[in-house]
């Protein structure tokens, strides 16, 4: 759960536009006193302090586990400038490629938007229609929630 508040904190910060030294910067969160408030668990907080940046590539496992697969993501994302060499450097392991791809895609995608995205990829991307339309129907459903 402490991943998934910490992480849902760093998804709002890169749609708002926060950049990425700040995004990863030591207990990032957009609510100023939350996690004072509400501290993460040990293993999470030690993530959100910068642990993965001063860390090599072999020490950053892929193991399935939540606090790995943070780990791996946010090292990929602070250590490449485009998506698709943060994705690459993220799935090209192979331990557990799917689950890091899919959370690096989440936070590079919220970040550098849509358009990094390698177009030859979105080419190939299964149901790309249908992804599509509930991105635009859930930004649509933002908007209308941002304004009332």
């Amino acid at each position: 759960m402490d991943a998934c508040r910490y992480f849902a904190g760093l998804l709002f910060g890169a749609l708002q536009g926060v950049g990425k030294e700040r995004l990863l910067s030591p207990l990032y969160c957009p609510i100023e006193g939350y996690l004072e408030r509400n501290p993460l668990s040990p293993k999470v907080a030690a993530v959100a302090e910068g642990s993965i940046k001063h860390r090599d590539v072999p020490e950053i496992r892929e193991t399935g586990y939540v606090v790995d697969t943070l780990k791996a993501v946010l090292w990929a994302f602070h250590h490449t400038g485009d998506f698709r060499e943060g994705a690459l450097r993220v799935v090209n392991p192979g331990e557990d490629a799917d689950t890091t791809g899919a959370v690096y895609g989440q936070i590079a995608g919220a970040w550098y938007g849509v358009e990094a995205i390698p177009t030859e990829w979105l080419e190939l991307l299964a149901m790309r229609a249908k992804i599509e339309s509930l991105a635009d129907s859930l930004f649509e459903r933002e908007n209308r929630f941002i304004t009332q």
